[in-house]
C-alpha cells in the first residue's frame, strides 16, 4: 500500500524553492536510478522526480501548500527577492578553518616530503557499499593554501552563500607557531576577509585525536605560559577585520580547562587587551562535555563569556544500523546516523536557548581519511537535512541582538573529516546553497 504521508506539488505549474530543485544535484541521480518507460502515463521518471521534490520539500525544513491555504499579508514582500536588493543575512555564519592545506618543515619530517592533509584525502577507500569516498573537491581542487589566490576565491565563495568570515584554528604549542601561513599571509593583505582565531589547544598526534598517546608536539603550559598566547596574537586581533562582539574581538578557546589556572589567564588576557586599546576581548570556549574536560556552568567564574557549540562534540550519538550496508569485514569504527543528530538537535534548539550560547551545525562528519578502518563517521549527511538543522539553529538567534545573532558551522574546509561546505565533486556547492537559502529566505 502506498504510504499516504507522501505528499507533493502535482499538475502542469507549482512554485517551489530555488534550493529544493538545486539540492537535487546532492542526489546524483542517473538514468539506471528509474524503472524503463514503457510509454505509461504515471509512474514515469517525471513523475519519479516529481515525488523525490515532495520528500526533499519536507526533508529540508519546509510544507507544501495548496494556494487556498497562503494568506499574503504584505502584498509587496516579493520585492525582497529582486536581484538588486540589497539583503542582510539573519544570521552572523561562521564556518571552522582547517589551514592545514600546505607544506611546512614539521608535517615533512612527521609524515614525508610534500605531505599535506590532501595525502589523507586522496587515499581514503570505502568501508561499505556506497560510501562518500574518497571525498574530493571539485571547484577549488587539490588547493595549496600558501596562495593568496585560493583564499581569495574561499571568500569569494563565502559571501555568495551570505557566510561572514571563518574562525581559523590556531595553532601554539608553549609559543611554536604551526600551520599559520594562511592567517598571516591573510593578515599581510588588504582583502576583505573578516576572520577570528580558535586556539587548539590540545596535544598533535598520530591519530589526529588530541590524545596523550603517540604525541607529535605536545602542549608545554610549563614551558611558555598561556599567558603569552596573548601577546602572540595581538596583531591578529587588533587587525580591522577580526570579527568582533559588541567592538571586543572573538577569540575561542578549545579545551579551556587544560589551562593551568585558566580563569586567572583569561584575565590576564582581558588586561593586555585594554593596554593595547581593544574595548576587551569576547572569549568563549567550546562546548566539548565532561568526556573531554569541559565545563557544564559557571561561565564567569571560569573566565569566559559564551559556549560555542561544536557538533558531533557534546551531541546525541546514534548507532546507524548497518545490516544492509556491506561493511567491510576489516571495519572496527563507528557508523552513526546524521538523521538522528540532526532530529535531536533541532528539539534541543527549540527549547530557549541561553544567551551565552552561540549553536552550532555540522556538514558532515566522517574521518575515514585519517583513519581508515577505525573512523567515526555519520551516514546519511545530505543538504536537504543540513539545511533544516541550519535553519532551526539560525532561528534560535533570530530574537538577538544582531552582534549576538552567531552560528558556527563544522566546518568549511575539513576534507579529511568529511564536514565540509565547499564545492565538493559529490554534491557540488549544495551545501553552500543551502546556506543562503536559509540566510536570504
Amino acid at each position: 500500500m502506498a504510504d499516504r504521508r507522501l505528499r507533493f506539488a502535482a499538475g502542469s505549474i507549482y512554485w517551489v524553492r530555488g534550493f529544493v530543485l538545486q539540492g537535487l544535484r546532492a542526489l546524483n541521480l542517473d538514468a539506471d536510478d528509474f524503472d524503463e518507460e514503457l510509454g505509461q502515463i504515471d509512474g514515469t521518471t517525471a513523475h519519479a522526480v516529481e515525488r523525490i521534490i515532495g520528500i526533499v520539500t519536507e526533508e529540508a525544513g519546509y510544507s507544501l501548500r495548496t494556494l487556498g491555504d497562503l494568506a499574503v499579508e504584505d502584498q509587496r514582500a516579493w520585492k525582497h527577492f529582486e536581484a538588486d536588493v540589497e539583503r542582510t543575512p539573519r544570521a552572523r555564519v561562521v564556518p571552522f578553518y582547517l589551514p592545514q592545506y600546505h607544506a611546512f618543515p614539521e608535517n615533512e619530517s612527521w609524515w614525508g616530503a610534500g605531505f599535506t592533509e590532501w595525502s589523507n584525502v586522496a587515499a581514503a577507500t570505502p568501508v561499505f557499499f556506497g560510501h562518500n569516498q574518497p571525498f574530493l573537491p571539485a571547484d577549488l581542487g587539490f588547493y595549496d593554501l600558501s596562495n593568496d589566490i585560493v583564499r581569495s576565491k574561499q571568500y569569494d565563495l563565502a559571501r555568495l552563500a551570505g557566510i561572514e568570515g571563518f574562525m581559523y584554528y590556531y595553532y601554539w604549542f608553549a609559543g611554536k607557531k604551526l600551520m599559520d601561513t594562511p592567517v598571516e599571509n591573510l593578515l599581510a593583505t588588504t582583502d576583505n576577509a573578516p576572520f577570528c582565531i580558535m586556539w587548539a589547544n590540545e596535544n598533535w598526534t598520530r591519530r589526529w585525536d588530541g590524545s596523550a598517546d603517540n604525541v607529535l608536539i605536545a602542549q608545554d603550559y610549563d614551558a611558555v605560559p598561556a599567558t603569552q598566547f596573548i601577546h602572540d596574537v595581538l596583531p591578529l586581533i587588533t587587525d580591522p577585520r577580526y570579527i568582533r562582539v559588541d567592538n571586543k574581538p572573538l577569540i575561542s578557546v578549545y579545551r579551556v580547562t587544560q589551562i593551568p589556572d585558566h580563569a586567572n589567564v583569561l584575565a590576564y588576557w582581558r588586561k593586555v587587551a585594554l593596554e593595547a586599546g581593544l574595548d576587551g576581548l569576547t572569549i568563549v570556549t567550546v562546548d566539548v562535555g565532561r568526556s573531554m574536560d569541559g565545563i557544564d556552568d559557571n561561565l564567569a567564574d571560569n573566565g569566559l563569556d559564551a559556549f560555542l557549540e561544536f557538533a558531533p562534540h557534546n551531541r546525541q550519538w546514534t548507532a546507524q544500523p548497518r545490516e544492509h550496508l556491506g561493511v567491510e569485514p576489516r571495519f572496527e569504527g563507528n557508523i552513526l546516523s546524521y538523521a538522528a543528530m540532526a532530529s535531536d538537535s533541532e528539539l534541543q534548539l527549540r527549547k530557549p536557548l541561553d544567551d551565552h550560547r552561540y549553536p552550532g551545525v555540522m556538514v558532515n562528519f566522517d574521518n575515514t581519511a585519517r583513519r581508515q578502518w577505525q573512523p567515526d563517521l555519520w551516514y546519511g549527511s545530505n543538504p536537504y537535512t543540513f539545511r533544516r538543522w541550519f535553519n532551526s539553529a539560525v532561528s534560535a538567534v533570530s530574537e538577538r541582538e544582531r552582534d549576538h545573532r552567531i552560528v558556527f558551522v563544522n566546518a568549511w574546509n575539513e576534507w579529511a573529516e568529511g564536514t565540509v561546505l565547499e564545492p565538493s565533486q559529490r554534491f557540488g556547492r549544495t551545501y553552500l546553497l543551502a546556506v543562503r537559502d536559509v540566510l536570504f529566505r
